[in-house]
């Protein structure tokens, strides 16, 4: 077979962002690559396809998933071939390829590994997801393999949910790719991994080739191509029995903490190190700055005077350091114990230290942790308080929306053995996977809902929906499930393990069954559904990519539902005894960095979790219940939610990066140091003048001659110190307000960034847009740009203005020598630093722009001297960041 049959189209209307796309096909394929980067549910499948079409060439398309997998075939065959059976020049069997191949990464990446090579964690897929092609091949087989894939002469190479693509698979894609003869590559995904160092988004760019066009969400919503949609946030405690060991360690940390205080063997240890009592060791401090800074915060917490000589010379104040809190009682004891070579552990008064850390569970891989262990933070992520908050949604969400109902709840695991097996089975559930979930909501909620699970080992379903799956030729067995004769476990067996999903999508679509349960392996990524009208993430993986995967499923358009809005549910456990929530709110903040929805508050489409303007940030009961019941009203009045959202998007035209930065930490320009100069000068040549004219006795006869001598003196003085206070004016003119300083900083940095060639767009073409925001902080923009540079110029904005790491390069500027004396000190930001020129042309601009300042290497002794003291100048807010960059619809 060498082209495709003639009279292949697909049988619907193009959406306005697809059709735009085919118009510039040609322009996009003129480097023989298409990047497109567009939300789940937003059409890319179809748009693939219609391109493999117009290419007309051997196609292999490549997916992260069998499902996804199942997917683009049944797509074409039933979009673009209007038929009911797979012809045979399509094959999903890498072992005998086709014209059209269609395979997962894991497949390909079993045929073409080497030897001994591992797949990474990130390149394995749950085992109900395991593809056949991945299965162990005899060595000759797999050869044979490669040859049967070389020898189709593939020309199309579509990969899709690209953002896979960044480990072993990449590897593999990228070998197989350059096998092949000039082909074409058609990349596909929602989420670019926008956020990875230089050298893995080039090897990224390298497979995928520069992005071609990126639909937002927002644009999407507007044209009624995907639902309007929020996230809700459901908090509980841990329960009881969950919480008690908790709260006895927080108890436990807190009393270990007090008796470090009154140890005065371990004060002695502390005041007698080498880096109190000595100058030098400044390799030492700078490569554990924390563990310098936390001795320095010790010894002033229990009033020692040890701390003043190593602390006064490094030029701060007093008044800036920070409390000696638990997170640097963590610092101070795990470098005594683990990492100090100064310290023996063995000896008193540490080894008694450590029994008692041990004790109490407070030492985990050579790390002290007294603020939250590993178990804890197992607690929260796992609580089974999370099955409670899934029956309050799924009990509100049923109340709210009655017959049209259509919940998912996805969690990570099965845990197939909870099932019940006889009516007297009622024991506790303890913990969160997809049949604890079942059983809870079949427990509390039975008689209101109709359930249904769905993963790769595990269906059940209403007894009276067997029917449907008789009439589907299902090759099927039933099993009534022995303590609730209302529900069968369906095995499914032979060919219809294939098509179990799309069958039980039906199913669920009609209504048959409201409430599903399924994995996030199964379900999580690619699955279309597009009744879904509620979703309840009960996974524990935190990785934004995953999540913008599962929210995916809840925000595609229904057919003949113009009404259609999507509610999403997260689940958080939160510890009270913290001030930010614990580990598990942390992850919670974390994935919202991304998620891009509707702000609570204002007609704005942007990230962050400050989005969804909860209405107490403490975590106490009252706290808790306060914010369930304000999302529980929210979540209730879908009709707001889609008129808010058109007015949002109304307002809107593009994505665009931004940086929120507190002000008080904007680098201000030193003009002191020329005004003094220049009035310095003035004043010496009055003086001068005076001096003389005295000497020569009375000279002037009135008032206006000595006032015209005075005038022409002043007048040489201006002049000749003309280029201090010029420069002190132009510094001033342009830093005149804490807005105008930050775009002043902005533009040294975008300029840095263009001159060396790591940004396109000219700055002459683009404008840094710099506004003052309510509590003391600056939202700083960029007009123009492809999303890849916003994200590198904002990056480098926020190393500037963040606490310094171990740049190496950092700006140094100092103001006066002797009295009121000033130093500040900022990162050159990590691409910049990378080369000294690069780091030099920072400069430049900064001098324009900024102020006098001097570019220090701090891989020198006296640059590692400067570093030391830069470092201990962010120590207040060494666990604290001073910027915020989100993504907003404007």
């Amino acid at each position: 077979m060498k082209e495709f049959p003639g009279n292949i189209q697909f049988c619907h209307p193009w959406r306005s962002y697809q059709q735009e796309v085919l118009d510039h096909l040609d322009h996009h394929l003129a480097n023989k690559h298409l990047h497109l980067v567009a939300p789940p549910g937003s059409g890319k499948t179809v748009l693939g396809l219609e391109v493999m079409l117009r290419l007309g060439k051997p196609t292999l398309i490549v997916a992260p998933t069998l499902a996804i997998r199942n997917q683009w075939v049944s797509r074409f065959v039933e979009l673009f071939l209007q038929a009911n059976e797979q012809p045979t020049w399509i094959s999903t069997d890498l072992r005998n390829p086709k014209f059209i191949t269609v395979t997962t990464y894991q497949g390909l990446h079993s045929i073409f590994q080497k030897k001994g090579e591992k797949e990474t964690s990130q390149d394995v897929i749950d085992d109900e997801e395991m593809d056949e092609s991945s299965s162990e091949v005899d060595p000759t087989d797999k050869e044979l393999a490669q040859q049967k894939l070389i020898d189709e002469q593939f020309q199309t190479l579509i990969l899709d949910e690209a953002h896979h693509l960044r480990t072993s698979w990449w590897r593999t894609t990228l070998s197989f790719r350059n096998k092949l003869h000039d082909p074409t590559v058609v990349s596909l995904t929602a989420t670019p991994p926008y956020d990875v160092g230089k050298s893995e988004w080039d090897k990224y760019m390298e497979l995928c080739g520069p992005i071609d066009e990126e639909i937002e969400v927002a644009a999407l919503v507007k044209e009624g191509d995907l639902c309007p949609h929020q996230d809700y946030v459901w908090m509980s405690e841990p329960s009881k029995k969950e919480k008690e060991p908790i709260d006895t360690f927080h108890q436990e940390a807190e009393e270990l903490k007090k008796r470090l205080l009154e140890n005065h063997d371990f004060q002695k240890l502390i005041e007698s190190h080498p880096w109190i009592q000595s100058e030098e060791y400044v390799d030492e401090k700078l490569s554990n700055h924390g563990y310098f800074t936390s001795m320095i915060l010790y010894l002033k917490e229990i009033g020692s005077e040890a701390w003043e000589q190593p602390f006064q010379l490094l030029n701060e104040k007093a008044k800036n350091l920070p409390n000696f809190d638990m997170e640097w009682t963590e610092e101070l004891l795990t470098n005594m114990l683990y990492r100090d070579k100064w310290i023996d552990p063995k000896e008193e008064p540490m080894k008694s230290i450590r029994k008692q850390l041990s004790t109490i569970g407070a030492l985990e891989r050579r790390r002290v942790k007294l603020i939250a262990t590993r178990a804890m933070e197992r607690t929260l992520l796992h609580s089974v308080s999370k099955l409670d908050s899934i029956t309050s949604i799924v009990s509100l969400e049923k109340q709210s929306k009655q017959e049209s109902l259509r919940l998912v709840v996805l969690a990570d695991y099965i845990y197939a053995d909870d099932l019940p097996k006889d009516p007297s089975d009622n024991r506790p559930l303890i913990r969160l996977g997809v049949i604890p979930v079942f059983e809870k909501i079949r427990r509390e909620l039975g008689e209101q809902c109709r359930l249904g699970v769905l993963t790769g080992s595990v269906v059940i379903l209403p007894q009276d929906v067997v029917p449907i799956l008789n009439e589907k030729h299902v090759n099927f067995n039933t099993e009534v499930l022995p303590h609730d004769d209302r529900y069968v476990k369906v095995t499914i067996r032979g060919a219809s393990r294939q098509n179990i999903v799309s069958i039980v999508t039906d199913i669920f679509s009609q209504g048959k069954v409201d409430v599903l349960i399924g994995t996030t392996a199964l379900l999580g990524e690619g699955w279309d559904a597009p009744s879904v009208n509620t979703l309840i993430l009960a996974s524990y993986v935190g990785t934004f990519m995953l999540t913008n995967q599962m929210r995916g499923r809840a925000i595609r358009t229904e057919q003949g539902n113009p009404e259609k809005a999507a509610n999403i549910w997260h689940l958080v456990c939160v510890d009270s005894n913290t001030g930010d929530g614990g580990h598990d709110y942390y992850s919670l903040i974390r994935r919202f960095r991304s998620l891009k929805g509707l702000d609570e508050e204002l007609p704005l489409i942007s990230t962050g979790i400050n989005r969804l303007r909860f209405p107490d940030s403490r975590f106490d009961q009252n706290a808790i219940e306060l914010n369930n019941q304000e999302m529980a009203r929210r979540a209730s009045n879908r009709s707001r939610l889609m008129d808010r959202w058109q007015e949002a998007v109304q307002q809107g035209k593009a994505k665009r990066e931004e940086v929120q930065v507190d002000k008080s930490f904007i680098p201000r320009p030193f003009v002191f140091h020329n005004t003094v100069k220049s009035l310095l000068i003035i004043t010496l040549l009055i003086m001068a003048d005076s001096l003389r004219a005295i000497g020569e006795g009375p000279r002037y006869s009135n008032l206006s001659q000595l006032g015209l001598a005075l005038l022409i003196v002043l007048s040489i003085g201006v002049v000749l110190s003309s280029p201090f206070w010029w420069r002190a004016l132009r510094i001033i003119w342009f830093n005149k307000s804490i807005e105008s300083s930050m775009k002043q900083v902005g533009i040294a940095i975008y300029h840095s960034l263009y001159d060396t060639g790591m940004i396109s767009t000219p700055p002459s073409q683009n404008i840094i847009h710099v506004h003052e925001m309510p509590g003391g902080f600056l939202k700083c923009s960029l007009e123009h740009g492809s999303t890849h540079e916003q994200i590198l110029f904002f990056q480098s904005l926020q190393e500037v203005v963040d606490p310094i790491d171990n740049p190496r390069y950092i700006i140094h500027r100092q103001s006066g020598k002797r009295f009121w004396v000033r130093h500040d000190y900022h990162a050159v930001p990590h691409e910049i630093g990378r080369k000294k020129e690069s780091a030099e042309i920072l400069l430049n601009y900064w001098q324009k722009k900024v102020g006098k300042a001097e570019l220090v290497f701090t891989r020198t002794p006296e640059g590692r001297k400067l570093l030391l003291k830069a470092r201990m100048r962010a120590m207040s807010s060494k666990f604290v960041s001073r910027s915020e960059r989100i993504s907003v619809w404007k």
